[in-house]
């Protein structure tokens, strides 16, 4: 496929994405692109960064629903080696024989649902949720034509979908709301750089019991044991 004709693509599908007012309008136009793609199936993890060890995690995806209930109920997602391997923005995740043979008990799985090849892309959206998409096909990895074009239009996808979910708020891009006062985020700040309540309080030129007011105050709304979890998950969702 010539440049022209991918940016005449870029342009038809990103004016598609723009005018969505849901998330059946957004899956409706996945499920489009990946049959245009050549592809059968496709699915989207959406994993947000907090809380560290259980965070929230939603699925779209165009699987048969018996794999999709067998991939929960063997708990695939813990071994799937494309959720492991395609975490970093803007990577792209091919399908090889090395991937299969790293998760081969999830890809033998899959295998028995008609899921024999694809590949994954990785972004990252403005509220810090990594997204990935995947397409698969019934093909064998082999007779698949996993071109640069297609690699390149399955990343500007991933990147069209979380923004889209995000505009229209869909459910699976809320993230925790967290609005802090400027001596909020001063003392939140400094308590990332590892000072004590008694050298916040003087940098600050506020009393020590004023600087413990705050940090309490903060561990109770952003549910954290201590002001160090404070810490990491305003970093983790870009408050710091």
């Amino acid at each position: 496929m010539t440049s022209e004709n991918y940016f005449s693509w870029r342009d038809e599908v990103q004016l598609a994405f723009h005018q969505v007012s849901d998330s059946t309008d957004i899956t409706r136009l996945i499920e489009q692109q990946t049959i245009r793609l050549g592809f059968d199936f496709y699915a989207l993890y959406i994993r947000h960064p907090v809380p560290f060890t259980r965070p929230k995690i939603f699925i779209y995806s165009s699987y048969p629903e018996k794999w999709l209930c067998d991939y929960q109920q063997q708990n695939f997602a813990a071994i799937d080696p494309v959720i492991k391997n395609c975490q970093i923005p803007g990577k792209i995740l091919l399908w090889d024989a090395s991937l299969n043979r790293s998760g081969r008990r999830v890809f033998e799985a899959a295998k028995e649902y008609g899921i024999n090849s694809g590949f994954s892309a990785c972004t990252m959206a403005k509220n810090r949720a990594i997204g990935i998409l995947s397409m698969a096909s019934g093909e064998a990895f082999e007779k698949m034509k996993l071109t640069p074009d297609k690699q390149l239009k399955l990343q500007y996808l991933s990147v069209l979908i979380m923004d889209a979910l995000q505009r229209v708020k869909d459910i699976s891009m809320a993230m925790m709301k967290m609005e802090l006062s400027q001596r909020e985020l001063e003392i939140l700040k400094w308590t990332a750089e590892g000072k004590t309540s008694a050298e916040i309080s003087l940098i600050l030129s506020i009393s020590e019991n004023t600087v413990n007011f705050h940090q309490k105050n903060m561990q109770k709304r952003f549910n954290a044991p201590n002001k160090t979890q404070v810490a990491a998950y305003a970093a983790a969702i870009g408050l710091l």
